[in-house]
């Protein structure tokens, strides 16, 4: 896959940010499932999909990660 200029400056600037790789894959998910001009619609569903399984499994243990602080305070 190529990437594009627009593309690759938003990676740099999540990467000088460092911004969690959570927030970072929600963002880019996010992006590509809004971006209708730059990206066919079956390669967006392939991408957002391909995002999703990724955001899934941090998703859940940061939720768990949160939950187990939250109890540890009270």
């Amino acid at each position: 896959m190529d990437i594009t200029p627009q593309e690759e400056s938003m990676i740099k600037a999540f990467r000088e940010t460092e911004l969690p790789p959570l927030f970072v894959l929600i963002r880019l998910r996010n992006d590509f499932a809004n971006d209708i001009g730059n990206v066919t619609e079956n390669q967006r569903d392939v991408i957002v999909n391909t995002l999703e399984t990724y955001i899934g499994p941090l998703w859940k243990e940061n939720q768990e990660g949160n939950k187990s602080q939250v109890d540890e305070r009270l």
